[in-house]
Protein backbone atom coordinates (compact mmCIF):
# COMPACT_ATOMS: atom_id res chain seq x y z
CA UNK A 1 0.00 0.00 0.00
CA UNK A 2 1.31 3.47 -1.05
CA UNK A 3 2.00 6.02 2.15
CA UNK A 4 3.21 9.77 1.52
CA UNK A 5 6.46 10.48 3.06
CA UNK A 6 7.05 13.41 4.56
CA UNK A 7 9.34 14.60 1.88
CA UNK A 8 6.15 14.20 -0.52
CA UNK A 9 3.58 16.44 1.50
CA UNK A 10 5.22 19.68 1.65
CA UNK A 11 5.77 19.25 -2.28
CA UNK A 12 2.42 19.06 -2.63
CA UNK A 13 1.46 21.75 -0.57
CA UNK A 14 3.75 24.19 -2.61
CA UNK A 15 2.14 22.63 -5.90
CA UNK A 16 -1.38 23.62 -4.20
CA UNK A 17 -0.85 26.96 -3.55
CA UNK A 18 0.84 27.30 -7.03
CA UNK A 19 -2.27 26.50 -8.82
CA UNK A 20 -4.16 28.84 -5.70
CA UNK A 21 -2.44 31.94 -7.27
CA UNK A 22 -2.61 30.96 -10.86
CA UNK A 23 -6.12 30.31 -10.24
CA UNK A 24 -6.36 33.60 -8.56
CA UNK A 25 -4.54 35.85 -10.83
CA UNK A 26 -6.65 34.08 -13.90
CA UNK A 27 -9.97 35.28 -12.35
CA UNK A 28 -8.62 38.35 -11.46
CA UNK A 29 -7.38 39.34 -15.01
CA UNK A 30 -10.69 37.87 -16.37
CA UNK A 31 -12.47 40.13 -13.87
CA UNK A 32 -10.40 43.12 -15.28
CA UNK A 33 -11.49 42.03 -18.81
CA UNK A 34 -14.37 42.09 -18.27
CA UNK A 35 -14.95 45.43 -17.70
CA UNK A 36 -14.94 48.01 -20.19
CA UNK A 37 -13.78 51.01 -20.87
CA UNK A 38 -16.14 54.22 -20.33
CA UNK A 39 -16.80 56.40 -22.80
CA UNK A 40 -19.37 58.78 -21.26
CA UNK A 41 -21.19 61.29 -23.09
CA UNK A 42 -23.73 63.93 -21.53
CA UNK A 43 -27.41 63.70 -22.09
CA UNK A 44 -27.73 66.04 -24.58
CA UNK A 45 -29.90 64.01 -26.66
CA UNK A 46 -32.58 60.97 -25.99
CA UNK A 47 -30.04 58.22 -24.77
CA UNK A 48 -30.80 55.59 -27.71
CA UNK A 49 -29.81 58.48 -29.86
CA UNK A 50 -26.44 59.22 -28.49
CA UNK A 51 -25.80 55.65 -27.61
CA UNK A 52 -26.23 55.35 -31.65
CA UNK A 53 -24.36 58.17 -32.90
CA UNK A 54 -21.14 57.72 -30.59
CA UNK A 55 -20.79 53.22 -31.03
CA UNK A 56 -18.90 53.77 -34.18
CA UNK A 57 -16.13 55.78 -32.28
CA UNK A 58 -17.05 53.60 -29.58
CA UNK A 59 -15.91 50.25 -31.61
CA UNK A 60 -12.85 52.43 -33.26
CA UNK A 61 -11.44 53.13 -30.00
CA UNK A 62 -11.90 49.41 -28.86
CA UNK A 63 -10.69 48.03 -31.83
CA UNK A 64 -7.18 50.37 -31.07
CA UNK A 65 -7.04 49.72 -27.63
CA UNK A 66 -7.47 45.85 -28.02
CA UNK A 67 -10.22 45.99 -24.96
CA UNK A 68 -14.00 46.91 -25.23
CA UNK A 69 -15.36 50.39 -24.90
CA UNK A 70 -19.02 50.97 -23.82
CA UNK A 71 -21.35 54.55 -24.45
CA UNK A 72 -22.26 55.63 -20.88
CA UNK A 73 -24.86 58.70 -20.91
CA UNK A 74 -25.18 60.32 -17.82
CA UNK A 75 -28.47 60.82 -16.02
CA UNK A 76 -28.08 64.73 -16.33
CA UNK A 77 -25.37 67.13 -16.89
CA UNK A 78 -24.16 67.58 -13.11
CA UNK A 79 -24.05 63.58 -12.93
CA UNK A 80 -21.59 63.50 -16.04
CA UNK A 81 -19.38 65.47 -14.59
CA UNK A 82 -19.05 64.18 -11.29
CA UNK A 83 -18.60 61.04 -12.75
CA UNK A 84 -16.09 62.48 -14.68
CA UNK A 85 -14.33 63.84 -11.89
CA UNK A 86 -14.67 60.90 -9.77
CA UNK A 87 -12.89 58.63 -12.75
CA UNK A 88 -16.45 56.21 -13.33
CA UNK A 89 -15.93 57.01 -16.80
CA UNK A 90 -12.66 56.62 -18.45
CA UNK A 91 -12.80 59.03 -21.82
CA UNK A 92 -15.57 61.63 -21.79
CA UNK A 93 -17.22 64.25 -24.32
CA UNK A 94 -17.76 67.43 -22.46
CA UNK A 95 -19.16 70.85 -23.94
CA UNK A 96 -16.57 73.43 -23.17
CA UNK A 97 -19.09 75.38 -20.63
CA UNK A 98 -19.03 71.81 -19.22
CA UNK A 99 -15.00 71.49 -18.94
CA UNK A 100 -14.86 74.49 -17.38
CA UNK A 101 -17.18 73.92 -14.95
CA UNK A 102 -15.72 70.37 -14.20
CA UNK A 103 -12.21 72.06 -13.92
CA UNK A 104 -13.66 74.94 -11.47
CA UNK A 105 -15.81 72.63 -9.48
CA UNK A 106 -12.92 69.57 -9.26
CA UNK A 107 -9.72 69.25 -10.97
CA UNK A 108 -8.12 69.39 -14.17
CA UNK A 109 -8.70 66.13 -16.47
CA UNK A 110 -5.83 64.43 -18.93
CA UNK A 111 -7.29 66.60 -22.40
CA UNK A 112 -7.53 64.12 -25.29
CA UNK A 113 -8.34 66.58 -28.11
CA UNK A 114 -10.82 68.61 -29.31
CA UNK A 115 -13.48 68.39 -31.73
CA UNK A 116 -13.21 70.33 -35.35
CA UNK A 117 -16.60 71.50 -37.50
CA UNK A 118 -16.57 73.08 -40.57
CA UNK A 119 -12.42 73.12 -40.78
CA UNK A 120 -13.04 75.23 -36.99
CA UNK A 121 -12.11 74.32 -33.77
CA UNK A 122 -14.32 77.02 -32.72
CA UNK A 123 -17.91 78.22 -33.18
CA UNK A 124 -19.78 80.97 -31.88
CA UNK A 125 -23.47 81.37 -30.25
CA UNK A 126 -26.08 83.58 -31.32
CA UNK A 127 -29.10 85.41 -29.44
CA UNK A 128 -31.68 85.36 -31.78
CA UNK A 129 -35.34 86.88 -32.18
CA UNK A 130 -38.29 86.76 -34.83
CA UNK A 131 -37.04 88.32 -37.77
CA UNK A 132 -40.25 90.83 -37.03
CA UNK A 133 -39.17 91.87 -33.98
CA UNK A 134 -37.93 95.83 -33.26
CA UNK A 135 -35.30 95.18 -30.81
CA UNK A 136 -31.93 96.37 -32.25
CA UNK A 137 -29.18 95.84 -29.61
CA UNK A 138 -29.13 93.65 -26.29
CA UNK A 139 -30.53 96.48 -24.14
CA UNK A 140 -33.35 96.33 -25.86
CA UNK A 141 -34.07 93.17 -23.99
CA UNK A 142 -34.71 94.66 -20.76
CA UNK A 143 -38.29 93.66 -19.70
CA UNK A 144 -38.37 91.09 -22.22
CA UNK A 145 -38.89 87.11 -21.90
CA UNK A 146 -36.05 85.25 -22.76
CA UNK A 147 -35.37 81.67 -23.81
CA UNK A 148 -32.30 79.70 -22.52
CA UNK A 149 -31.09 76.37 -23.22
CA UNK A 150 -30.31 73.08 -20.36
CA UNK A 151 -28.53 75.61 -17.51
CA UNK A 152 -25.31 73.77 -18.50
CA UNK A 153 -25.44 74.13 -21.75
CA UNK A 154 -22.80 76.52 -23.37
CA UNK A 155 -24.09 78.28 -26.48
CA UNK A 156 -27.75 78.61 -25.36
CA UNK A 157 -27.02 79.14 -21.32
CA UNK A 158 -24.24 80.30 -20.19
CA UNK A 159 -22.44 82.47 -22.78
CA UNK A 160 -25.99 84.50 -23.73
CA UNK A 161 -26.39 85.06 -19.79
CA UNK A 162 -22.76 86.14 -19.67
CA UNK A 163 -23.67 88.51 -23.24
CA UNK A 164 -26.73 89.38 -21.15
CA UNK A 165 -25.24 90.64 -17.90
CA UNK A 166 -21.93 92.36 -20.05
CA UNK A 167 -24.67 94.32 -21.56
CA UNK A 168 -25.76 95.37 -17.99
CA UNK A 169 -29.40 92.87 -18.09
CA UNK A 170 -28.87 90.59 -15.18
CA UNK A 171 -31.43 88.17 -15.00
CA UNK A 172 -33.71 90.57 -12.80
CA UNK A 173 -33.98 93.01 -15.63
CA UNK A 174 -35.63 90.72 -17.49
CA UNK A 175 -39.86 90.31 -17.26
CA UNK A 176 -39.16 86.59 -17.17
CA UNK A 177 -36.89 83.87 -18.38
CA UNK A 178 -37.13 79.53 -18.69
CA UNK A 179 -35.09 77.08 -19.25
CA UNK A 180 -35.85 74.67 -22.37
CA UNK A 181 -34.71 71.43 -23.45
CA UNK A 182 -32.10 72.05 -25.76
CA UNK A 183 -31.33 74.63 -28.82
CA UNK A 184 -34.38 73.91 -31.06
CA UNK A 185 -36.75 74.22 -28.18
CA UNK A 186 -35.60 77.51 -27.65
CA UNK A 187 -35.66 78.67 -31.56
CA UNK A 188 -39.15 77.48 -31.58
CA UNK A 189 -39.90 79.24 -28.57
CA UNK A 190 -38.97 82.72 -30.07
CA UNK A 191 -40.38 82.21 -33.41
CA UNK A 192 -43.94 81.05 -31.65
CA UNK A 193 -44.02 83.78 -29.29
CA UNK A 194 -43.52 82.42 -26.02
CA UNK A 195 -40.16 84.18 -25.57
CA UNK A 196 -39.09 87.68 -27.11
CA UNK A 197 -35.48 86.51 -27.32
CA UNK A 198 -33.63 83.27 -26.73
CA UNK A 199 -29.26 81.84 -26.80
CA UNK A 200 -28.79 79.24 -29.48
CA UNK A 201 -25.51 77.80 -30.95
CA UNK A 202 -24.87 79.11 -34.21
CA UNK A 203 -25.99 75.60 -35.94
CA UNK A 204 -29.33 75.98 -34.95
CA UNK A 205 -29.37 80.17 -35.70
CA UNK A 206 -28.78 78.53 -39.83
CA UNK A 207 -30.59 76.52 -39.48
CA UNK A 208 -33.83 78.58 -38.61
CA UNK A 209 -32.95 81.27 -40.01
CA UNK A 210 -34.93 81.33 -43.34
CA UNK A 211 -37.73 80.32 -40.97
CA UNK A 212 -38.05 83.75 -39.24
CA UNK A 213 -35.22 83.84 -37.07
CA UNK A 214 -32.41 87.01 -36.94
CA UNK A 215 -29.59 87.03 -34.93
CA UNK A 216 -29.76 90.25 -32.55
CA UNK A 217 -26.02 89.41 -31.58
CA UNK A 218 -23.19 87.17 -31.14
CA UNK A 219 -20.47 85.87 -28.73
CA UNK A 220 -16.68 85.81 -29.58
CA UNK A 221 -15.24 82.68 -30.39
CA UNK A 222 -15.81 79.69 -28.24
CA UNK A 223 -13.74 76.33 -28.44
CA UNK A 224 -15.63 73.46 -29.47
CA UNK A 225 -16.69 70.23 -27.33
CA UNK A 226 -13.52 68.29 -25.95
CA UNK A 227 -12.59 64.75 -25.53
CA UNK A 228 -10.53 64.05 -21.42
CA UNK A 229 -9.46 60.92 -20.39
CA UNK A 230 -9.40 59.63 -16.04
CA UNK A 231 -6.62 60.66 -14.19
CA UNK A 232 -6.59 57.08 -13.03
CA UNK A 233 -5.65 54.86 -16.42
CA UNK A 234 -1.82 54.62 -17.10
CA UNK A 235 -0.60 57.37 -18.96
CA UNK A 236 0.46 55.18 -21.83
CA UNK A 237 -3.07 54.49 -21.76
CA UNK A 238 -3.98 57.85 -22.29
CA UNK A 239 -2.09 58.26 -25.06
CA UNK A 240 -2.82 55.80 -27.34
CA UNK A 241 -6.05 57.30 -27.12
CA UNK A 242 -5.29 60.84 -27.86
CA UNK A 243 -3.31 59.02 -30.87
CA UNK A 244 -6.38 57.18 -31.89
CA UNK A 245 -8.85 60.22 -31.50
CA UNK A 246 -6.16 62.57 -33.19
CA UNK A 247 -5.53 60.22 -36.31
CA UNK A 248 -9.10 60.87 -36.96
CA UNK A 249 -8.78 63.22 -40.17
CA UNK A 250 -9.33 61.18 -43.20
CA UNK A 251 -12.14 61.58 -44.82
CA UNK A 252 -13.82 58.11 -44.42
CA UNK A 253 -13.08 57.71 -40.67
CA UNK A 254 -14.81 61.09 -40.01
CA UNK A 255 -17.67 60.25 -42.04
CA UNK A 256 -17.98 56.84 -39.98
CA UNK A 257 -16.49 58.08 -36.71
CA UNK A 258 -17.35 61.45 -36.34
CA UNK A 259 -20.33 63.02 -38.42
CA UNK A 260 -22.83 61.03 -36.60
CA UNK A 261 -21.92 62.96 -33.33
CA UNK A 262 -22.32 65.91 -35.16
CA UNK A 263 -22.84 66.60 -39.01
CA UNK A 264 -20.43 69.12 -39.58
CA UNK A 265 -17.78 67.66 -37.93
CA UNK A 266 -14.00 67.97 -40.08
CA UNK A 267 -11.89 65.96 -37.38
CA UNK A 268 -10.36 66.38 -34.11
CA UNK A 269 -7.36 68.56 -33.43
CA UNK A 270 -5.30 68.84 -30.59
CA UNK A 271 -6.73 70.30 -27.41
CA UNK A 272 -4.73 72.53 -24.19
CA UNK A 273 -5.76 74.33 -21.43
CA UNK A 274 -5.28 77.73 -23.09
CA UNK A 275 -7.82 77.26 -25.61
CA UNK A 276 -10.43 77.93 -22.91
CA UNK A 277 -8.85 80.68 -21.43
CA UNK A 278 -11.19 83.58 -23.03
CA UNK A 279 -14.49 81.60 -22.51
CA UNK A 280 -13.42 81.17 -18.49
CA UNK A 281 -13.45 84.91 -18.34
CA UNK A 282 -16.67 85.36 -20.65
CA UNK A 283 -18.60 82.69 -18.24
CA UNK A 284 -16.59 83.01 -15.23
CA UNK A 285 -19.54 84.83 -13.22
CA UNK A 286 -21.84 81.77 -14.04
CA UNK A 287 -19.06 78.67 -13.40
CA UNK A 288 -19.99 77.84 -9.74
CA UNK A 289 -23.66 79.26 -10.09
Amino acid sequence: MLTRTDSQIPGRAAWVVVATLLCQAFLFSMASASQPLVLGIHPYLQHSEIARRFSPLAKYLSEGLGEPVEVRVGKSYQAHIEAVAENTTDIAYLGPALYLKLTTQFRPKPLLARLEANHSPTFKAHIVVTQQSEFNSLADLRGQKFAFGDPNSTASSAVPRALLENAGIPLTDLEAFKHYKNHTNVALAVLSGDADAGGVKEEVYHQFRDRGLRSLDESPPIPEHVFVASDSLPAAKIEKIRELLLAIHSPDLVGTLLKPIKKSATGLVPAKEEDYQALRQLISGTLAR
